[in-house]
């Protein structure tokens, strides 16, 4: 398979010398005023009426007669169409960085989805108040919950997609594929995310239907472009959970582009709200940096690097959590000895070159490495006290202790690392005739894991250790293991994209397939994806589109660890089969455009691997296997509620369960299982004056069933409460004068200021329960109570920005 792999990459290079033309060519970029891409601008040179389309990117490349002056004419929705005139030599390459001016009299959306991503199931995100959206993790991935994904942790980046889990989603920048820390079990431990908003040139998201030329994952995808800069320009923030900058520009008379950005944060502040007290020092970094350079002859080399250091360090002191119901209340208090120190450290370099041997034909090849060294060590003793209170109404005694439960101890011991290794050579390439786009790729990946478990628990109740016996003291729970694993994994895909008309009607299709082969269960995967996308010829603000694909998760190394550390490499791929259907109206009111979307969908889901969430750690059951379905609607409507400020909601029900292959509960609820999902994010602003902006991000998650540490028994569950949540923030803008219209300085292009409030109402929102065991029942009362463990309270925060 690697000379397979190898052979194949040299034939496509060798086939592209073949094609390569002696041509003049016109390459460039394409932007807003502010920088962002403008996927799907059009070039038209005007004396031969010959054009083409800018790319995701708003990169274009055109070929033209090799002598002579040039005019081109450049457009795109929503801006002013410019013109601009050329002198190029026989076999010059000309480069140019265009920015197009927002039309005041546009009639559409500034941000307009392409033909080829309509028919992708591909949702084009817009950026323009995503770095005013009041966010506690600070986090993109956040905005997906207001957008159809669903989130139960706010200082965490991980969300789920219509049922899956978090390991379900691919997440692209620049076609590189990013990989998260594996050892992360709580949110406050996650720190910043790999995505740095400031680089983003934009954003595409799918939430099921999407392509072959898409990984093997069963749930989603966010694909994310960086910039590639025109000019100098940069940005700096700081509040009070932390601050980044980030410069860009370019050298060379333009060969050469640079972004770089830098991250730190500290939830420290954010923390002070949580309901265990102590001294929390979390401290995360990261440094990006995304080059390119046009090294001619059609050629462009970039450079995407990543370099994080996160560390979370907790002294905890005391807990006091009350619990139960209104006719039955209970206290639950914990003084603590120990500490916790976690180190999550990852490395990522890619290099890509991109050839365009001709305006219809790209090839790109890309070699990646990453590597993570993850640490979890923690020796925390808790003394606990579980009280019964008094909710008698106008009693002396109310909210005292009137009965002691039980007290006891709780030890635990955690001596956990990773290495992980991940090395990977690809090449991709498209091709477009007539009305046609074929995409393919081919790829392979070396993955390197060294894992060592040291992890064990005692619980002590009222002097006697759990589990009790009278000849010796047994830990509750003992983990110890020590695994090493190499694994290939080779990946491949050709899919073509192609619109037509019948009559008026227009129409999209796009077809292909996908495969994969891993070396660890010698499995061989085939994944067919099918899409069509029709706009009628009775009312062209109508469109429906509907999707097909098989979807196949090969194992991950964490999907192959049981709970005691046992890898079970002989798994299968778990396999997911989506359904989907949709229409979506474009439309106008009070003279603004607006989008209501509708999609249904059923995922037959197979081969599955159970697992258990906890917070956000996933423990997966490679013992077992189960199949399932997940189905659901989701209902979306984005536009200008208020005149240049957009917003948009989301609605959604959904349904999942579960069966264990060979067990005899029948059905179950997965964990994600959450019946109602709600987001909203809404901008608006003082009457006649539109530097003071208030943005306002709600999310709504009914509740979802959360396991007991009986693994055997998948119906032994409870409820986690509804997930409530509103952040809100308001905004003044210096350089925004009454009319909104942006007043750049000498230096300065913007500067504000922000005020959020974090959890407007404070709500009791929970990650997980915390199961404390007791010896003996006492009036009735059960053994083990699940202590709910909330989530971070109201709290203030300040922000300023500025770019420059």
């Amino acid at each position: 398979m690697k000379r397979l792999l190898f052979s194949a990459m040299i034939l496509f290079w060798s086939a592209s010398l073949l094609i390569a033309q002696q041509t003049a060519t016109i390459t460039g970029t394409i932007s807003g005023e502010n920088g962002e891409s403008l996927p799907g601008a059009t070039i038209i040179e005007l004396a031969t009426g010959k054009g083409i389309q800018a790319d995701a990117n708003g990169n274009f490349q055109l070929l033209v007669p090799e002598a002579g002056k040039k005019i081109l004419e450049i457009s795109y929705v929503g801006y002013r169409k410019d013109t601009l005139t050329i002198n190029i030599l026989p076999g010059e390459q000309v480069i140019i960085r265009h920015k197009l001016t927002p039309s005041p009299e546009a009639i559409q959306e500034v941000v307009v989805e392409s033909w080829y991503d309509r028919a992708e199931a591909l949702q084009q995100i817009n950026l323009k108040a995503a770095d005013r959206i009041p966010l506690p993790s600070g986090n993109v991935e956040s905005i997906l919950s207001s957008l159809g994904a669903s989130t139960r942790n706010e200082m965490s980046s991980q969300y789920s997609v219509r049922g899956g889990n978090f390991d379900e989603n691919l997440i692209y920048v620049n076609d590189v594929e990013i990989y998260r820390p594996m050892l992360v079990k709580a949110g406050q431990q996650e720190g910043l995310s790999f995505i740095n908003s400031a680089l983003i040139s934009s954003i595409q998201f799918a939430a099921g239907g999407f392509d072959a030329r898409y990984g093997d994952k069963m749930s989603s995808v966010l694909d994310i472009r960086y910039k590639r800069p025109t000019e100098f320009g940069g940005s700096a923030s700081a509040s009070l959970l932390g601050g980044s900058a980030h410069i860009e520009g370019t050298a060379l008379k333009g060969k050469f582009t640079h972004i770089t950005g830098i991250r730190y944060k500290s939830n420290q502040y954010l923390l002070k709200t949580m309901q265990t007290k102590g001294e929390y020092n979390p401290n995360f970094f990261d440094l990006q940096t995304f080059l390119t350079y046009d090294a001619g002859s059609n050629m462009e080399i970039s450079f995407l690097g990543n370099l994080a250091r996160n560390s979370y360090e907790l002294i905890p002191q005391s807990r006091k959590t009350s619990f139960g119901t209104y006719q039955q209340t209970f206290d639950f208090t914990v003084y603590y000895e120990g500490q916790e120190r976690d180190r999550f450290s990852t490395l990522l370099g890619a290099l890509a070159v991109d050839y365009h041997p001709s305006e219809t034909l790209t090839l790109k090849f890309i070699a990646s490495g990453f590597n993570t060294y993850e640490a979890v060590t923690y020796d925390i003793l808790g003394q606990y006290s579980i009280d019964l209170l008094d909710n008698t109404a106008g009693s002396e005694t109310s909210k005292d202790s009137i009965l002691n439960i039980g007290y006891g101890g709780n030890l635990t011991h955690a001596r956990n690392y990773l290495d992980a290794n991940i090395f990977s050579l690809s090449h991709k390439g498209a091709y477009r005739w007539k009305n046609n786009h074929l995409n393919w790729g081919i790829g392979g990946q070396q993955e390197d894991f060294t894992d060592q478990i040291r992890e064990w628990e005692m619980i002590d109740s009222a002097g006697f250790s759990i589990p009790y016996s009278d000849s010796e003291i047994k830990m509750h729970r003992f983990t110890k293991a020590g695994n090493h694993m190499t694994s290939w994994r080779y990946t491949g895909f050709i899919q073509n994209t192609s619109n037509f008309t019948a009559g008026s009607t227009s129409i999209m299709l796009n077809a292909g397939m996908r495969f994969n082969y891993l070396t660890t269960n010698e499995q061989q995967v085939v994944s067919p994806r099918f899409g069509i996308h029709i706009i009628p010829a009775w009312d062209k603000k109508f469109s429906f589109h509907a999707a097909v694909g098989w979807y196949h998760q090969p194992p991950f190394y964490k999907e192959m660890s049981d709970p005691e550390g046992k890898l079970f490499k002989e798994i299968k791929a778990q396999r997911s089969i989506h359904f989907v259907a949709g229409s979506a109206l474009d439309f106008r009111m009070w003279e603004r455009p607006f989008k209501l979307s509708a999609e249904a969908y059923y995922k037959k889901l197979d081969h599955l691997i159970p697992y258990v969430i906890d917070d956000v750690d996933i423990q997966y059951l490679p013992q077992y296997t189960a199949s399932g379905y997940a189905t659901g609607i989701e209902f979306k409507i984005n536009g200008e509620f208020v005149e240049d400020a957009e917003s948009w909601a989301t609605l959604s029900f959904l349904q999942t369960h579960e069966d264990r292959d060979g067990d005899a509960y029948g059905q179950y609820p997965r964990a994600t299982d959450q019946l109602v999902n709600f987001g909203l994010f809404f901008q608006d602003y003082f009457p006649n004056n539109p530097s003071f902006r208030v943005h306002l991000n709600l999310f709504y998650g009914s509740r979802l069933p959360y396991n007991s540490t009986e693994y055997d028994n998948p119906q032994d569950y409870y409820y986690l409460r509804a997930y409530r949540r509103i952040d809100i923030g308001l905004s003044k803008s210096l350089f925004t004068d009454r009319q909104g219209n942006v007043r750049s300085g000498n230096y300065i292009r913007d500067l504000w200021f922000s005020l959020e409030v974090f959890n407007l109402f404070g709500f009791n929102n929970q990650s997980s329960y915390q199961w404390i065991r007791t010896v003996s029942n006492q009036a009735g009362f059960p053994n083990m109570f699940a202590v709910p463990n909330y989530l971070t309270g109201r709290l203030l925060n300040l922000r300023m920005t500025v770019r420059f």
